[in-house]
């Protein structure tokens, strides 16, 4: 059966009817506009100039027209209410009328990645819910999303996102071995955080059959992409440090000699063999994995952490569309 239908996000959508056009453009007299690119335009460069009031009718009238970019800058804006009050059910609607009007684009579309990050966006508000929408968990809705986003799309964020709903089963069987594979995908993109979670799973052998000196490695990495990005989360470096802090020469040397593979073109063997671990120690995090080592599993178990076969959605019975009520919300493009 299909994950996704169009009677699913349907009965999500009516529950933010308050959110329709005419409630999301300001009324009753919007402004007026040449088009609604040249809406969008000047939107964008109020917001540009940090004149909010002014970008956000803008953009509204906009994105009401079905401009992508006007509603993903209204989707992320109320996502994170830094100038404007938040408001995740604004969020989840922009989010949702991009999700449903480009979610079968070809992958190599130049904006691909930015309805990846819509499903991404939808992935994470179905696994908390939205209280204050009356929109309930669903974490195994969300595993399709976030499925849809790395499989199609080829998202990083969607494959860290998913791997962790396996290594934990919520939402989904609780299968390490999956959850490593969808880790590695996403590990190979740089993604700092999933390398930091394979690299305690190999490190510690939870789940997985224990690679120390591999696991190292990528805590390494993960260590040095978190940094060099300016958003280094605590729980990164206090599990680099950890393991280095209880790794032998020997392993730590296997380590440093893993980089350069698993780093790709960006990583620099002379900082490499130069890297020491941090001062900073932080709270570690929530999932942090903090269990004794597991015994290894069979070699039928073992995850494939070399390339992984990635399966379109269409191959995995899975529909790539959103439909809506006839008649709609009136966001198509």
């Amino acid at each position: 059966m299909p994950i996704f239908s169009a009677s699913t996000l349907g009965s999500a959508l009516a529950a933010f009817i308050l959110l329709t056009p005419a409630a999301v453009a300001g009324g009753d007299n919007p402004p007026h506009y040449a088009s609604a690119t040249e809406a969008y335009r000047q939107g964008a460069s109020a917001m540009k100039a940090g004149e909010v009031s002014a970008a956000v009718p803008a953009l509204e009238y906009a994105a009401k027209r079905g401009v992508l970019g006007a509603q993903l800058k209204l989707a992320r804006l109320y996502a994170s209410g830094h100038d404007v009050p938040k408001d995740d059910g604004k969020a989840f609607f922009y989010f949702s009328r991009i999700a449903d009007a480009y979610a079968d684009i070809p992958s190599s579309s130049p904006i691909a990645k930015y309805v990846g990050e819509s499903f991404v966006a939808l992935g994470r508000y179905y696994v908390d819910g939205i209280p204050s929408r009356s929109l309930s968990p669903d974490p195994g809705y969300a595993a399709g999303l976030f499925r849809h986003a790395g499989a199609y799309f080829g998202s990083a964020e969607a494959q860290y996102q998913l791997g962790r709903l396996y290594l934990t089963g919520t939402g989904v069987e609780k299968n390490p071995t999956i959850a490593a594979n969808w880790l590695a995908m996403a590990a190979r993109k740089q993604h700092a955080a999933a390398q930091a979670i394979l690299g305690e799973l190999l490190w510690r052998g939870e789940g997985v059959s224990q690679r120390e000196a591999r696991g190292l490695a990528l805590l390494t990495l993960a260590n040095e992409n978190a940094r060099s990005s300016g958003r280094e989360p605590e729980w990164i470096g206090q599990l680099y440090q950890s393991a280095f802090a209880h790794a032998d020469n020997a392993t730590r040397k296997e380590a440093e000699a893993l980089l350069p593979q698993l780093g790709g073109p960006k990583w620099r063997a002379a900082t490499a063999a130069k890297a020491t671990p941090s001062d900073r120690i932080g709270t570690p995090p929530t999932h942090a994995i903090s269990k004794p080592a597991a015994p290894a599993l069979s070699a039928a178990d073992q995850p494939q952490l070399g390339p992984v076969d990635v399966v379109p959605p269409a191959a995995m019975g899975m529909s790539v569309g959103f439909g809506v009520p006839d008649g709609g919300l009136g966001l198509r493009p």
